[in-house]
């Protein structure tokens, strides 16, 4: 399958729903200066496919700061997981800010 986007506002959407599991692919600092609230962390320097939770029903979100980091973590887990339905966030953590989205830190 391949990976699909999805915007901030549709993101919000979901997880106002709790149809998603987000994951943040950005290092531990980026983290801990501003997330998205219940987002888990899993940094691309050391990610690992096996790692990332998949939950039946929910949809997989994975975000960085600008969406690269994000499509790549997305490419991992398609390669492990050939089958499974994952998103990329368009624009990443900057276009949730920009879209008005909580962010915590």
């Amino acid at each position: 399958m391949p990976m699909h986007s999805v915007d901030a506002k549709t993101l919000k959407s979901w997880l106002e729903k709790d149809e998603a599991v987000l994951v943040d692919v950005r290092e531990a600092n980026e983290h801990a200066e501003a997330r998205i609230p219940g987002a888990t962390l899993a940094p691309l320097s050391q990610f690992l496919p096996e790692g990332i939770p998949l939950v039946k029903r929910k949809k997989l979100v994975i975000h960085c700061l600008a969406g690269k980091r994000g499509a790549t973590a997305c490419q991992k887990l398609l390669s492990a997981f050939p089958d499974i339905d994952v998103y990329n966030l368009e624009g990443g953590l900057s276009a949730w800010i920009e879209a008005g989205g909580e962010v915590r830190n």
